[in-house]
């Protein structure tokens, strides 16, 4: 039985109105969150044991890292660097927020720990991911969709190994970057400006992040 893409927001309904880029990430951050699950169900499907376990959650945070690292590249060429930065932070403190929800939910355990965790992991891959090629016109490399199925072979059961690397470069990101894309492109092209209220962070280049776990004093506007 074949596992249909999930629909998500991918524009604006009030079209031509002035966006603030932590408002285009709360959008792409429902949609990565989809797309990960997503992946999940069609894997477990195809007979990838990945079960409701720590398991689960090393996966998904591993794969999730991979996606907000390409909604970052799709972003460098859709908005300024310092709008770019608002847009990742906020991104990745979004995604970190929604896996220790449900981590904490179901497995039990201390909410803020999971959260600095994914944090820390999505700092440290952002040094390897920066090493990988990314085109506009075609997206991820070989290398640095190989890097994500290489790092989600250390959570996999050693049965599934053998076939994980062709199920993540053939079927699941090549799918998932697709989505992410139009995503992206829908809501920067019905956006009628984007204007960030937050100031850019100083330190460091792009797509290290180095503070990114810092506090956000004002909420995501809303639409």
């Amino acid at each position: 039985m074949s596992v249909r893409t999930p629909r998500t927001k991918s524009r604006w309904f009030a079209k031509q109105k002035e966006r603030d880029p932590a408002a285009i990430a709360s959008v792409v951050g429902m949609a990565v969150w989809r797309l990960g699950l997503h992946s999940i169900k069609r894997m477990r499907s195809a007979r990838f044991e990945i079960e409701a376990s720590p398991q689960y959650f090393a996966f998904l945070r591993e794969y999730l890292i991979f996606l907000v690292q390409v909604a970052d590249r799709f972003a460098l060429a859709r908005l300024t660097l310092p709008e770019r930065r608002v847009f990742t932070v906020n991104l990745a403190k979004q995604i970190a927020r929604l896996v220790a929800e449900n981590e904490s939910e179901l497995l039990g355990g201390d909410h803020d720990a999971m959260r600095s965790r994914f944090l820390d992991t999505f700092n440290e891959r952002a040094d390897a991911y920066a090493e990988c090629s990314f085109a506009e016109d075609s997206g991820p490399g070989f290398d640095f969709v190989r890097l994500c199925s290489h790092l989600l072979l250390d959570v996999m059961t050693e049965q599934d190994r053998a076939w994980l690397i062709d199920q993540i470069m053939s079927i699941e990101a090549p799918e998932a970057v697709d989505r992410l894309r139009q995503v992206i492109d829908n809501l920067v092209r019905t956006a009628g400006a984007i204007v960030s209220h937050e100031e850019p962070e100083q330190d460091g280049p792009f797509p290290e992040m180095p503070a990114v776990d810092a506090p956000v004093d004002d909420p995501i506007p809303p639409e």
